[in-house]
């Protein structure tokens, strides 16, 4: 996996190339995301803020899912105080269509 780059999703960042697949929050609602990181050949990589505006990575929405479920228990000695409560987190799986700026990195 020589060509890479690495996106900010939410508060945690991602090494995604072509192809990838991985879960986001459902919250995030971006098509297109300028990435952190980009390393467009073997050996290269770009981390100038200038030079990223030249690279968009292109997502797309493939599903919906849930977390398992985490269970949650209260106790409180000595007052027979007793709770049990579950959570599931919502979460969207995401595919990275394309990289653009690839392809004019390849020609310098």
């Amino acid at each position: 996996m020589s060509k890479y780059a690495v996106i900010k999703v939410g508060s945690s960042q991602e090494r995604v190339s072509v192809g990838d697949e991985f879960t986001v929050a459902s919250s995030f609602a971006e098509k297109t995301v300028v990435p952190v990181l980009v390393s467009p050949r073997k050996g290269q990589i770009v981390i100038d803020d200038k030079e990223l505006k030249k690279y968009k990575v292109e997502l797309e929405h493939m599903s919906t899912s849930r977390s398992k479920k985490i269970s949650i228990f209260q106790y409180k000695n000595k007052t027979g105080n007793r709770r049990r409560v579950g959570h599931r987190v919502n979460s969207k799986i995401v595919k990275v269509k394309s990289i653009q700026g690839f392809e004019s990195a390849e020609e310098e």
